[in-house]
């Protein structure tokens, strides 16, 4: 009978050789796609877009 320390360390790599071949599952593909940053995102106030109404009430409150 082989002995109990063996089994477990048996056990143990055939567990780990498992996860390697079951791996990390791929994320869904029903997430809407990605078309830039979100709203209020600081990258939302470069010139190439014009503002939203909340991003001009801010750009009056920092100017003072």
């Amino acid at each position: 009978m082989p002995h109990p320390a063996f089994l477990r360390s048996c056990y143990e790599a055939l567990t780990a050789f498992g996860w390697l071949l079951i791996g990390v599952a791929a994320p869904p593909d029903d997430r809407p796609p990605l078309i830039g940053p979100a709203p209020l995102h600081p990258e939302r106030l470069c010139p190439e877009r014009p503002l939203t109404a909340l991003e001009r009430a801010l750009d009056r409150q920092l100017a003072g």
